[in-house]
């Protein structure tokens, strides 16, 4: 696990990427960039256990691992 969460933030460092929330189980990151840049993150993250993405402006989000009891 700590493996895959230390190359998804390196994937991400690449975006200048915010950490919005972190739990054991789950990560939230915030990333701005052109659609195609977070189309190839989005690939790239997919076997890391990339679990969904939102793509819009003002969201609301679950905090911590709640979803995945």
């Amino acid at each position: 696990m700590k493996k895959k969460r230390s190359k998804a933030k390196r994937l991400c460092k690449k975006f200048d990427s915010v950490i919005l929330d972190k739990s054991n189980k789950s990560i939230v990151i915030q990333v701005t960039a052109l659609r195609r840049d977070i189309d190839k993150l989005v690939s790239d993250l997919k076997p890391l256990g990339l679990a969904s993405v939102s793509r819009t402006g003002a969201v609301a989000m679950t905090r911590g691992a709640e979803i995945f009891k």
